[in-house]
């Protein structure tokens, strides 16, 4: 699949994801390889050219949006010098007292029930959206969506000025 394998390449390289927001692509002969082969897979399903571009970029952007964390990442820990499991310590104290506040009581029921924290793991929310996406986008390309919240939320904002 064309979403690990970017994710591959991302985890090799993490510099990659900052070279550019997909409103301003850049035109490179091996980023088109990449989407003429995910453009390919996606031809013939009766979507719409909007559609299927559409598609094309959910599945990039999940893998790129991720992405984006592992060199920022990097630069923080070369910036503090701490780990993350380092920083999250030193910001204990100060979780604590957000969660005894009572302020935010949906934070303080998950996160104490965590009972040894929460181990954010980048390669399996990877998958695990990717999954969720996958999902949710087959049957739009297996032709077995009549009407879509998605297709009636994008004309009414699009009657807007506004992009869903």
């Amino acid at each position: 699949m064309g979403a690990r394998t970017l994710w591959t390449l991302y985890r090799r390289h993490p510099w990659l994801a900052q070279l550019g927001p997909i409103s301003r692509p850049l035109p490179l002969p091996n980023l088109m390889v990449h989407g003429e082969w995910v453009l390919s897979a996606l031809e013939g399903h009766g979507l719409d050219p909007t559609r299927l571009f559409d598609v094309h970029v959910l599945i990039y952007s999940h893998s790129h949006g991720l992405a984006v964390h592992l060199e920022r990442e990097a630069q923080a820990e070369a910036a503090t010098g701490q780990s993350d499991d380092e920083w999250m310590d030193s910001r204990a104290p100060t979780l604590q007292w957000l969660a005894e506040s009572g302020r935010f009581p949906a934070f303080t029921r998950i996160v104490g029930a965590f009972g040894d924290g929460y181990d954010l793991r980048l390669d399996a929310l990877f998958e695990f959206g990717l999954t969720a996406l996958l999902d949710g986008l087959t049957p739009i390309i297996e032709g077995r969506e009549a009407t879509s919240r998605w297709t009636t939320n994008r004309e009414a904002t699009s009657q807007e000025g506004i992009t869903p």
